[in-house]
C-alpha cells in the first residue's frame, strides 16, 4: 500500500493548480484552517473528483485523487459524493475506476446541493462541523454552508492533495476499513427501510438487534478510552480521560466497591458493530451515581442507549450537552435482545428472575445474574442505615405487623418489605442469601405483641442505633424496644431458620445460593474468624440437606487479588462469584431439560 508521499507522486493525470485568484470566494479554507476532527469528506464530481463533465461527453481521471479516497478510508475517514448527474453513468465511472465501494450514502441527481448534503448528513448521523465538503462552484460552496451550519468546505480548484496534511485529516489506523465497512453496513439498512417502507420501530424490530455487556473489559482498555474520550453526540457525561492521572483515577474507580460497569457491543442482522459503548455506576446505599455513559454514533437511533440505561436501573444521569437525543427516547424499547458475551459463561440468565438479600456490594452479582430482580440490600432511610440480613426481616409473623406503628415510626425494613420479600422468593428462579452481618454487632431487639418484652424480632445496626439514641426519639425507643443479648450461637440458630423459611417459600424449580463469609485474608476476618466460622459452617450444613442449595464458598471461589477488605471484593471478584452462579444455574437448566 502506497504512503501517502508515494501517491502524490504517481498520479498519472494532472492536479488543477492552486488557484491565483480566490478573493472571490469567502469559503476557500487555507490548510491552517481545517484543524476540527473531518469524518467525512463529501466530494463533487465534475471538475473535482475528476477533470470534465461527465454530461458533456467525457472525463479525464485524477488518479492521485482515487488514491485519497483510499487514503482517507485506511485514517478511518469516510467519503461521499454530491453531483448534479445521471446516477447510472456516474456510477457506472467510479465503478470502471474500482472506487464505487469506497463511497457511502452517494447523493447522485440533478437536485440543490445544500439540501442534499443535508440529507446526507442525516443519513450518515454526523455533524456537519466533522463534514468536509469539496466542489469547484463558489456558488454551491456557499449554498452548502447556508443550508449546513458549521460545514467545512473546500474550493476544488485548489491542490486536494494538501488537505491530507492538515490537522483535522489524520484520523486514525483504520487499513482494515472497520468504519467504512460499519457505515456500509448502515446504508444497507436505510436502504431495506426505504425500499420496505417500514417505519423506524418496525424496522428496528426486524433488524434483530443484539447487546452483549461485556464485564472483563481489560483487554479493551483503548477501545474504553476511545469511547469516554471521542465520543459526543451520545456521550451523556463527557468526563474525558485524557491524561495519566485521569487514567489512574479511572483505574481506582473501577477498584472501588460498589461499582459496575460494562463495555457494550452490539450486532444486528447486517452485521456486527463493535465495542459501541462504555458505562460507570456506583452504588451508595439509596443513591447511584453515573460516572461514564457514552456511545458511538454508529448505533444513534436504535435505542441501545437506552436499553443499556434500563438494564442498570434507569439511574438518574446528569447530562452534559449537547447529545443527539435524550437517555430516553422511546416508549419501550422491546427490539433489543441481550444475549451472552464471549467472556461470560451466561446462556439465558437475562430471563432469569432473582432475588438477593444481603450487603448492597452484592448487586455487582445480581446485574450479572438476571435483568428482574428483587433487591434486599443496605439502604439508607431518613439517614439511618437499614439492613435487610435480619432474621426479624424474614422470621416474624406478617399478619400482625401489617399496622405496626413501631415499624412505621422507626427507620427499618417495613411490613410491605416483608410481604414483598416473601412474593420475591416465591417468583425468583434465583435466589442468593448473604447473612453473615446478621451475627455481628449483637443489637437485637424485641417489640410489640401481647406478651412483655415483645414479642416480633429485630436487628439495629450500630451506627442506627447510635444516632437514633441521640435524637430526640431516644426515650421514645427505650420504651418501645426491649434489648436481647444473644450469643453467636443463638443468632446462629435463626439465620438457619431464615434459610429455612427462604427455602420453604421458593419455588421448586428456584435455586438458593447461600454466600458464606470470607475467613482467610484481611483484618476483619483476623478479629472475627470464629464468628465467621460459625456462620459458614451453618451455610454448609443447610446447603448439606436442601436440595435446592447451593453454597458459594468465597474462601474456595475468590483468589487472594480479588478479596479487597474481607467483606468487599474487587470487581473481578464478583464477576466470579456472578459466573460461579450462572455456571451452576445453566447447569442445572440442562439438567431439567435432558430430565
Amino acid at each position: 500500500m502506497m504512503d501517502d508521499n508515494a501517491m502524490q507522486e504517481d498520479a498519472t493525470a494532472p492536479v488543477r493548480p492552486m488557484a491565483t485568484d480566490t478573493s472571490a470566494n469567502d469559503f476557500v479554507k487555507a490548510p491552517a484552517q481545517i484543524t476540527s476532527t473531518v469524518k467525512l469528506v463529501i466530494w463533487d464530481l465534475d471538475e473535482t473528483f475528476w477533470n470534465g463533465t461527465l454530461s458533456e461527453g467525457g472525463i479525464e481521471p485524477v488518479e492521485a485523487h482515487t488514491q485519497m479516497v483510499r487514503t482517507l478510508a485506511d485514517r478511518g475517514i469516510l467519503s461521499s459524493i454530491c453531483s448534479k448527474n445521471d446516477s447510472a453513468a456516474a456510477k457506472a465511472e467510479l465503478e470502471a475506476l474500482g472506487i464505487w465501494e469506497f463511497f457511502v450514502f452517494p447523493h447522485i441527481d440533478w437536485t440543490p446541493k445544500g439540501q442534499a448534503i443535508g440529507n446526507i448528513l442525516k443519513r450518515a448521523q454526523l455533524r456537519a462541523p466533522n463534514v468536509l465538503f469539496l466542489d469547484d462552484n463558489p456558488m454551491n460552496l456557499e449554498e452548502a454552508a447556508f443550508f449546513n451550519e458549521g460545514l467545512l468546505t473546500y474550493d476544488a480548484r485548489q491542490d486536494l492533495l494538501s488537505l491530507l496534511d492538515m490537522p483535522g485529516l489524520q484520523g486514525k489506523d483504520d487499513r482494515e476499513h472497520a468504519r467504512l465497512k460499519q457505515y456500509r453496513m448502515l446504508e444497507a439498512k436505510q436502504s431495506d427501510q426505504d425500499a420496505g417502507a417500514l417505519d423506524n420501530i418496525d424496522f428496528l424490530r426486524q433488524s434483530d438487534i443484539k447487546v452483549e455487556i461485556v464485564a472483563d473489559f481489560a483487554p479493551h482498555m483503548d477501545r474504553v478510552l476511545e469511547l469516554i474520550n471521542r465520543t459526543n453526540q451520545l456521550n451523556y457525561t463527557k468526563n474525558r480521560v485524557e491524561t495519566d492521572e485521569a487514567r489512574q483515577d479511572l483505574e481506582a474507580l473501577l477498584s472501588t466497591v460498589g461499582v459496575h460497569a460494562g463495555l457494550v457491543r452490539v450486532s444486528d442482522r447486517y452485521g456486527d458493530y463493535g465495542f459501541v459503548g462504555f458505562f460507570v455506576t456506583r452504588l451508595q446505599f439509596d443513591r447511584t451515581t453515573v460516572h461514564h455513559f457514552c456511545f458511538s454514533c454508529r448505533t444513534l437511533n436504535m435505542g441501545v442507549e437506552q436499553f443499556i440505561w434500563e438494564r442498570i436501573g434507569s439511574p438518574s444521569i446528569q447530562v452534559r450537552t449537547p447529545v443527539a437525543n435524550p437517555v430516553k427516547s422511546f416508549d419501550t424499547v422491546d427490539w433489543i435482545t441481550e444475549v451472552a458475551s464471549a467472556d461470560r459463561a451466561f446462556s439465558d440468565n437475562n430471563q432469569r428472575s432473582l432475588c438477593l438479600v444481603g450487603g448492597c456490594d452484592l448487586q455487582q452479582v445480581s446485574f450479572y445474574c438476571g435483568s428482574r430482580r428483587a433487591e434486599f440490600v443496605n439502604t439508607e432511610r431518613d439517614g439511618y442505615l437499614v439492613r435487610y440480613d435480619d432474621p426479624g426481616f424474614f422470621l416474624n409473623p406478617r399478619p400482625p405487623l401489617r399496622n405496626s406503628q413501631v415499624l412505621k415510626k422507626f427507620p427499618t425494613w417495613s411490613w410491605q418489605d416483608m410481604v414483598d420479600l416473601d412474593t420475591a422468593l416465591a417468583e425468583s428462579d434465583v435466589i442468593l442469601l448473604s447473612l453473615y452481618f446478621a451475627l455481628t454487632g449483637g443489637n437485637f431487639f424485641s417489640f410489640g405483641g401481647e406478651k412483655w418484652g415483645g414479642e416480633y424480632l429485630l436487628k439495629v445496626p450500630p451506627r442506627t442505633l447510635r444516632k437514633y439514641m441521640r435524637s430526640e426519639e431516644a426515650l421514645w425507643f427505650a420504651k418501645a424496644f426491649y434489648h436481647r443479648p444473644m450469643a453467636v450461637t443463638k443468632a446462629a440458630s435463626l439465620v438457619y431458620k431464615s434459610f429455612l423459611r427462604a427455602a420453604a417459600l421458593s419455588g421448586p424449580e428456584s435455586r438458593i445460593f447461600v454466600i458464606t463469609a470470607v475467613t482467610k485474608t484481611g483484618p476483619q476476618a483476623e478479629r472475627t474468624r470464629e464468628t465467621r466460622s460459625v456462620y459458614n459452617r451453618i451455610c454448609a450444613d443447610f446447603c448439606a440437606k436442601e436440595p435446592k442449595a447451593q453454597l458459594v464458598d468465597l474462601d474456595h471461589i475468590l483468589p487472594l487479588d480479588d478479596i479487597q477488605d474481607s467483606d468487599h471484593y474487587t470487581r473481578a471478584g464478583y464477576f466470579r462469584i456472578a459466573k460461579f452462579v450462572n455456571e451452576t444455574m445453566d447447569a442445572h437448566s440442562q439438567r431439567s431439560r435432558t430430565g
